[in-house]
């Protein structure tokens, strides 16, 4: 592998990731998710099997080569585009991307962080990305808007970024940890959440802690309404995974023996819920379904640690990762029944998917990554 941002995570609980990114090693990159090796093998034989422990209720550093070396890299992928489903589009970049959300076809958001520049938001208008103005100079992890003129970004140091639709400025978000995602049933009811267990709500206009009742590392969170919101990540203190619920007076725990860190989450209802990561000790990733009763394991069939899912239907859901043996980054699709692989093209690994329908998704990842799928 190119990087290995799963170690670099487990080592962040000695090192700090301000040190990390400082340190600009080209041999490991800023992580976006929380990830742990220890954990033991999950439960995997077969398509929604039990996770017996759950109980519902209960709730970049990048290269410091030119960011046009990226365009030639782009440019040398030209002529094989035709032979991959996501096919390469020009970032302009070689920064670390981490997260990607937009507002519709024509407004999409990606960010990260570059060595150099620090941290980077791109945009793409439906034609080209282009590069912003963020103001800040932290890993950016997560991106979420309810509408094109109001959009966060969250990263390193407690960092909340807030976009107007004209430009970027700072938030004051009360915390210091790295947050690494941000989701909101709507402008005054967003969530942000991070390291040791740091859940933050915001209004619309500020920011304030919520008691969550957990210290772990808390990598992905979305909801399907203001009262149904999960927030995953791993939990050290118990090397499982941790899956929290909020139902709109406070947070709980659902708790589970999955050995596995969980990095991303998406749902398409209350009933169909789908979360993604990485099961260290036995070298392979984890996908867990929720039916709106409890959660179970699905067959990822892969080696690969998973970042980030996304779909546009409950028939059509992507997941995407790290490298897995072939060298390449994995791209799995649903399709209602079962996971299949689908050629990425990268041997960057992926970190972040959106897409605004079925025929139109991005994938995010190392040195400048951005794939586009046509459907």
């Amino acid at each position: 592998m190119k990087h290995s941002r799963w170690l670099l995570l487990v080592s962040l609980s000695i090192i700090p990731l301000a040190c990390a990114l400082a340190c600009g090693s080209s041999s490991s990159s800023a992580s976006s998710k929380p990830v742990d090796d220890d954990s033991a093998p999950a439960d995997d034989d077969d398509d929604a099997s039990p996770d017996d422990d759950v109980s519902p209720d209960d709730d970049s550093s990048a290269d410091d080569d030119d960011d046009n070396d990226n365009d030639d890299d782009n440019d040398d992928n030209d002529d094989n585009d035709d032979d991959f489903a996501w096919p390469p589009m020009n970032s302009g970049t070689a920064a670390n991307l981490a997260g990607i959300w937009g507002s519709g076809d024509t407004d999409v958001f990606a960010v990260g962080f570059d060595s150099v520049a620090g941290s980077v938001i791109l945009h793409y208008d439906g034609s080209a990305w282009s590069a912003m103005t963020s103001g800040a100079s932290v890993f950016l992890a997560g991106v979420w808007g309810s509408a094109a003129t109001d959009v966060y970004a969250v990263g390193d140091s407690g960092t909340i970024l807030h976009y107007d639709g004209s430009a970027w400025s700072p938030m004051t978000s009360g915390a210091t940890v790295l947050l690494y995602s941000v989701w909101g049933s709507a402008a005054d009811d967003v969530f942000a959440v991070g390291d040791s267990g740091v859940i933050l709500h915001g209004d619309g206009s500020a920011w304030s802690a919520m008691t969550s009742n957990s210290t772990a590392q808390l990598g992905g969170v979305w909801g399907s309404a203001a009262t149904d919101v999960f927030a995953v990540g791993y939990d050290s203190s118990s090397s499982t995974r941790a899956i929290l619920h909020y139902d709109g007076s406070a947070w709980s725990t659902i708790f589970g023996s999955t050995p596995a860190s969980l990095a991303g989450i998406f749902g398409d209802a209350a009933t169909d819920v789908f979360t993604v990561g990485w099961d260290g000790t036995q070298g392979a990733g984890v996908i867990l379904h929720y039916d709106g009763s409890g959660w179970s394991a699905m067959t990822a069939g892969t080696s690969a640690g998973l970042l980030g899912v996304w779909g546009s239907s409950p028939s059509n859901v992507f997941a995407v990762g790290e490298e897995d043996a072939t060298g390449y980054a994995v791209i799995l699709q649903y399709n209602g029944t079962s996971w299949s692989p689908m050629a990425s093209g990268t041997t960057w690994p992926l970190f972040g998917v959106w897409g605004s329908s079925a025929t139109n998704a991005f994938a995010v990842g190392d040195g400048g990554t951005i794939l586009h799928y046509g459907g």
